[in-house]
């Protein structure tokens, strides 16, 4: 397909035009030195989202650093100018490499002296350009020079890395072609690159299901009896430090578009700029929510999920709600009539990108879990010697049978056989003896044993002994205890 040259401006455009905040200003990158002691400048990120193949740094970039090396009058030298993970947005000319007087950034520099000419590259869409320059007069090691990529800025190759510079100084031009030897060089970043939109778990939101409802009810963190609370949730920016806030210490470095900037200076993301509210925007759920009271028993704060099945949620999020939010509750309604399970509970989160950006699914991020409650009761050591009855007597006074299981050991480790499991019936005291839990044959698996149950209730409504009944009946009753009070 054919498309006008007119469109192709209108669309450049409207890029640049989606990827600036207020009015732009050319961005300004020193290269570091030792002598005179220089730092970088540091650049603050852009979006990771934006679209590998689109142009930042639009309004231009001036790259200060010093000569680097010391030249007679008249004689050449060869400086390349390399752009790592970026190329060229618009054409490289002689006029864009001059001297440049010491400013802040390169404190008592002298401008240096020179005429330049273009040796090769510099085109759109390369990523190097050599210059030849002739010095107009000896030129200091310390005087300042500066390359000025012009308005129209580079094209980044992607966003995993960051967009840097390098110069570098050579004698001769087959040298710099070459890129051996070198007599100097320096690097600093265009541009890094952090996520506009992130989704993150504020807390973990932990519940129980109580045993002493048979599991039909919850308890603990923020829950009510047929609620959970099972994700607390935000989809916003990084909040970065004072020191490269928005408004911060580096505002006149300040890189203008791909990540929007707020006017307190705390946050420099707006998910806004990156997601389109009025398309498509998920959150998923993923856990157990077999126990849901509806289609819609699952909230991201008042929104409803779409759909509830019984192992996921899927939430579409309002406009609003795909701008971004904070602290906002998933909360999930049981219908106080089937057993709520055990589960681990993840958000993730599917967007779709405005021009110019590409959002990658978010997630799978554990967000809370659900738990059921119990208690454990351990014997002393007993006998199942002949003549002698061992036996338990376990009370429990829900409404409900709760469920049981056993375990066995003797002075060599685990005993197999036996039943060891069981259920305890509602209101009731329920007996079981030794000789039920080991096997038929006991050979070999000796005693004397201990032995430990887990009950699928709570502590204070289910209680148990250990009674021993000797040959000449007398009896010993002693209380089994629970392992956390030993």
């Amino acid at each position: 397909m054919k498309v006008s040259k007119n469109k192709v401006s209108l669309l450049a455009a409207a890029v640049a035009t989606l990827f600036s905040v207020g009015a732009q200003a050319q961005a300004t990158v020193t290269l570091p030195s030792l002598n005179p002691t220089v730092a970088a400048t540091v650049a603050l990120p852009y979006a990771r989202e934006i679209s590998a193949g689109v142009a930042i740094g639009t309004a231009g970039y001036n790259v200060r650093s010093i000569l680097g090396i010391g030249t007679s009058n008249t004689q050449n030298r060869f400086y390349r100018v390399r752009l790592n993970n970026a190329t060229f947005a618009v054409p490289v000319v002689a006029a864009n490499f001059a001297g440049f007087a010491g400013a802040a950034q390169l404190p008592s520099v002298a401008a240096a002296n020179f005429s330049t000419s273009v040796s090769q590259g510099g085109t759109v869409g390369s990523n190097f350009v050599i210059f030849q320059i002739t010095a107009g007069a000896d030129i200091n090691v310390n005087d300042g020079i500066q390359f000025q990529i012009p308005a129209g800025g580079v094209t980044i190759a992607s966003t995993a890395a960051a967009a840097s510079v390098t110069m570098e100084v050579y004698e001769f031009i087959a040298a710099a072609q070459a890129q051996t030897p070198v007599l100097y060089t320096a690097t600093a970043n265009l541009a890094t690159f952090s996520p506009a939109v992130n989704l993150r778990a504020v807390a973990q939101q932990n519940q129980t299901a109580t045993a002493i409802s048979s599991y039909l009810n919850l308890t603990g963190g923020a829950s009510t009896a047929l609620s959970a609370r099972v994700a607390q949730l935000d989809l916003a920016g990084p909040a970065l430090t004072a020191a490269n806030a928005c408004g911060g210490a580096f505002a006149t470095l300040r890189l203008t578009e791909g990540l929007p900037f707020s006017p307190n200076g705390t946050t420099c993301a707006f998910v806004s700029t990156v997601v389109n509210a009025n398309l498509s925007n998920v959150l998923t759920m993923n856990g157990d929510f077999s126990a849901a009271a509806s289609a819609a028993s699952v909230t991201l704060g008042a929104n409803p999920a779409s759909a509830v099945s019984a192992t996921g949620a899927t939430v579409n999020l309002t406009a609003a709600q795909a701008a971004g939010f904070t602290a906002t509750n998933v909360t999930y309604t049981v219908n106080g009539t089937t057993a709520i399970p055990v589960s681990t509970y993840t958000a993730s989160f599917v967007g779709t990108a405005n021009t110019g950006y590409t959002l990658a699914s978010i997630g799978p991020t554990t967000t809370g879990s659900i738990g059921r409650d119990g208690v454990q009761y351990e014997s002393p050591w007993v006998t199942a010697t002949t003549g002698f009855i061992s036996r338990f007597f376990l009370t429990q006074t829900t409404p409900a049978s709760v469920p049981y299981t056993v375990i066995v050991r003797n002075a060599a480790g685990l005993v197999t056989g036996g039943t060891l499991t069981g259920t305890l019936g509602a209101n009731r005291q329920t007996l079981v003896t030794m000789s039920s839990l080991l096997p038929a044959d006991t050979t070999a698996f000796p005693g004397p044993y201990q032995v430990t149950f887990n009950i699928a209730s709570d502590a204070s409504v289910t209680m148990g002994s250990y009674v021993l009944t000797s040959p000449n009946g007398s009896v010993a009753n002693s209380p089994l205890y629970r392992a956390t009070s030993r």
